[in-house]
């Protein structure tokens, strides 16, 4: 049996003894053989051989037309064709430029009809296994157009991303310059506020510290001209006192006029004491709260 037994091959002879003759070589060969061929065209769809074999007188149809049909479908174009003629060489030639793709002689030669056969479906094997891999290619390379564009898409993404990152990178920088520029100027302008306070403490600790100072020496140096001035006013106006309860009309307005001199005077004296106690009393108290502090 011949290892190609599962292609199948359509057998279209008007002659019933080549025909069958033919279709009976086929199948012992192990090909599915159709001699069914009424219906033309229609026959050749519904079998869907590999191959043909076509006599040049077939009934009731032209073996012309039929091959123009077989070979000029697309669906059918790829079927081998081998026409069998009773003719010599020129009819052989005719049969060829009519389109079949190889010709035989009749009679027919068995073995020379399997090798026809076999040649011819081998071809059509090739040619097939070459167009599956052009279909191969051809889809490997819409799938790797794919895949490049796919790329593509993604490195444009990409670079997009890497833009907006960018971008809101240098967006973040300057909010952050803005912000650390504000930052410093607030630190300046508490620092500044700082120093004035801690300077204005130093000035006022000074200033405490300076009145303290005199108050002590104050205290432990006391003016003797002012306690001298204001035991003489005192004197003075205890004389004028007793002037003015012993003497005449005459003089006493001259007296009340001194010792109401005399009086003012000491009055002052005294105020200023008084005066310079409360400053030693504050002072005093400041001090005590510094220190504390």
């Amino acid at each position: 049996m011949d290892r190609f037994s599962n292609e199948k091959v359509l057998v279209v002879e008007a002659d019933n003894a080549i025909g069958t003759s033919i279709a009976t070589v086929l199948s012992e060969a192990g090909y599915e053989v159709s001699t069914d061929c009424r219906e033309g065209m229609k026959s050749v769809l519904t079998f869907n051989p590999d191959a043909v074999i076509l006599g040049t007188n077939p009934p009731q149809l032209d073996c012309c037309d039929l091959l123009s049909e077989i070979k000029g479908s697309e669906r059918t174009q790829n079927i081998r064709v081998l026409m069998v003629s009773p003719g010599g060489s020129g009819e052989r030639t005719r049969g060829l430029d009519l389109g079949a793709d190889d010709v035989l002689s009749l009679p027919v030669d068995p073995h020379e009809l399997l090798s026809r056969v076999r040649w011819q479906l081998r071809s059509r094997r090739t040619i097939e296994e070459f167009r599956q891999q052009a279909h191969t290619v051809k889809e490997n390379q819409d799938v790797a157009r794919q895949v490049v564009a796919a790329v593509s898409e993604e490195r444009r993404t990409f670079r997009l991303g890497v833009i907006v990152a960018l971008f809101l990178v240098a967006i973040t920088g300057v909010a952050f310059l803005i912000f650390y520029h504000r930052t410093q100027q607030q630190n300046t302008r508490v620092y500044a506020a700082i120093t004035r306070l801690q300077t204005g403490m130093l000035t006022e600790q000074k200033l405490l510290d300076r009145s303290h100072r005199t108050v002590e020496e104050a205290q432990a140096n006391p003016s003797p001209a002012g306690d001298s001035e204001k035991r003489q006013l005192q004197k003075q106006s205890k004389d004028l006192r007793s002037q003015i309860a012993a003497g005449n009309a005459e003089n006493t307005a001259g007296l009340q006029g001194q010792l109401s001199s005399v009086e003012n005077r000491l009055q002052r004296l005294e105020t200023e004491g008084k005066v310079a106690q409360t400053i030693t009393e504050v002072c005093n108290g400041r001090a005590g709260r510094t220190k504390n502090t």
